[in-house]
Formats: C-alpha cells, sequence, structure tokens
C-alpha cells in the first residue's frame, strides 16, 4: 500500500514539474534541470520497490534485468 503511495506520488510530482516547464519562461521549452529531476523522482519509486524485489529473490524467483530497450523479468524456478 504504501509503495503504491509513494509510486503515486512521485508521479503526480514528476507530471505536475513537466507542466510546470510549459508554463514558466521561456514558454514551452521543458529545460534539462525539470527532466533531471523527474527521473530522480521516479527513482524514488523504483527505489520503494526494493524490498518487494528482495522477497521475491528470497522466495525463489529469478529475476532478470537488461537495458537495452529495457527489460524486466521475474519468475519462478
Amino acid at each position: 500500500m504504501i509503495r503504491m503511495s509513494v509510486f503515486s506520488v512521485t508521479l503526480l510530482v514528476s507530471i505536475m514539474l513537466m507542466i510546470g516547464g510549459f508554463l514558466v519562461p521561456p514558454m514551452g521549452i521543458i529545460d534539462g534541470s525539470v527532466i533531471t529531476s523527474v527521473g530522480l523522482l521516479l527513482l524514488y519509486a523504483v527505489i520503494a520497490q526494493i524490498p518487494v524485489i528482495m522477497k521475491a529473490i528470497r522466495e525463489g524467483k529469478t529475476l532478470k534485468i537488461q537495458k537495452g530497450d529495457f527489460s524486466a523479468e521475474v519468475s519462478s524456478e
């Protein structure tokens, strides 16, 4: 429950930052700092999922993460 609320709050703040990037001068240009802050906020939501990932690994599930064309997979052995 808390993980979902953490994700929801960070997503909402990220969206507000993107919209705010369009409303402040220069109009219609999202500054690089806004993109960086959105990435950091979404990183916090990912960090909130670490306990769930660790629990899945302890239960015998395997975790596979790839970077190119991002892919994440959790499966039972």
